[in-house]
């Protein structure tokens, strides 16, 4: 028996043989599709791109339009970088998911007779607007308008005097300035009273910032939803050595930081009572403004004159005159139609400069 001979292949069979080869070779080095989830899911620069600049070009998703190639038609990088200002906001967080934020106690600041977002036109907000104007005049410089002595210290000569009242109801009024920035820090570490304004206060604050070497201050600055210029440090946990953190040289330097990089806010501290605290006093030091808040028919004179006498390290004092009787403006305010609550520490109030 002999074997058939394979007769030779033609020429136009060599060459089709050959093209089917290497048209399965190349099939085979081709990367594998993305999954569903790959094609569906953005990325994070997507996803900053299409908050900031929604009109920026972006590339086609797979599957949706021809890829983006170049003018030799290589495929181009899936997304085009943000600009490097935009990338510099989303490292200092103001694009970052996840920032910190909290909401404000309606039912609280109005059973307190506070200044609420949605009632600027209240008594007590006229009152305040008042008290905003004088304390921005030493704010801003005549020239420029910068927020030069931004960091305004709150405090009075005995508790109960209503200094928390006055501090939050200062940085909710200068909030509602366009263009102006506020933030509010609870340093009065004994006694803290701001975060009841707040709906589920976080536990961090100001005295783990002061101890903590790791913590920044953005770890314990939070947002607030309602008000969108106002920011909050709260107190933080309560430590034995809590008052001597407040007098220490890391609160100094602190002040001298916040003052510097947030140059574009007014920040506020509610403080201690000076009678009741030595803290109060060193922390005038470190501040360019101190607003003492004087209670009705509360602290006397000799104790008024030692109070600012403790605080006389600040070159800026002024007197804000808290629960007085409410017939002094009864005539203006029947004119500009403002009403007052039914909390007797939402009387009128007045500042005058020591």
């Amino acid at each position: 028996m002999t074997d058939n001979p394979k007769e030779p292949l033609g020429l136009v069979e060599r060459m089709a043989k050959r093209m089917a080869a290497e048209a399965v070779k190349g099939v085979s080095a081709q990367p594998p599709a993305p999954s569903f989830a790959e094609r569906a899911a953005p990325s994070f620069a997507e996803r900053v791109v299409q908050k900031v600049a929604p009109s920026a070009p972006l590339a086609v998703p797979a599957g949706k339009g021809a890829p983006l190639t170049n003018g030799h038609g290589q495929s181009q990088s899936a997304v085009t970088p943000p600009p490097a200002s935009l990338r510099s906001g989303v490292e200092e967080g103001c694009l970052r998911p996840g920032v910190k934020e909290v909401r404000l106690d309606f039912r609280a600041l109005r059973q307190s007779g506070m200044i609420t977002p949605d009632n600027m036109s209240s008594g007590i907000s006229n009152e305040y607007r008042g008290v905003k104007r004088k304390l921005l005049q030493k704010v801003r410089d005549p020239k420029t308008r910068a927020a030069l002595n931004n960091l305004v210290m709150v405090t009075s000569s005995l508790p109960q005097e209503g200094k928390t009242f006055t501090s939050f109801n200062l940085a909710m009024s200068l909030a509602a300035e366009r263009g102006l920035r506020v933030l509010l820090i609870d340093a009065d570490v004994v006694r803290p009273a701001i975060g009841n304004m707040f709906v589920s206060p976080p536990s961090e604050g100001l005295t783990d910032l002061l101890k903590g070497k790791d913590k920044q201050v953005s770890d314990v600055m939070h947002s607030c939803v309602d008000v969108p210029n106002l920011s909050v440090i709260f107190s933080g946990h309560h430590q034995e050595n809590s008052p001597e953190l407040i007098s220490s040289s890391r609160m100094a330097n602190l002040c001298q930081e916040l003052s510097a990089r947030y140059s574009d806010r007014v920040i506020v501290l509610d403080t201690p009572p000076v009678l009741a605290s030595p803290e109060a006093a060193i922390l005038a030091t470190y501040v360019h403004q101190v607003l003492m808040v004087v209670s009705a028919a509360q602290a006397d004179k000799h104790q008024l004159r030692k109070a600012l006498d403790a605080v006389s390290a600040c070159q800026n004092v002024s007197l804000l005159f808290n629960k007085a009787p409410r017939w002094s403006d009864v005539e203006y305010n029947a004119y500009y139609g403002y009403g007052y609550g039914a909390n007797p520490s939402s009387a009128d109030s007045a500042a005058s400069q020591t």
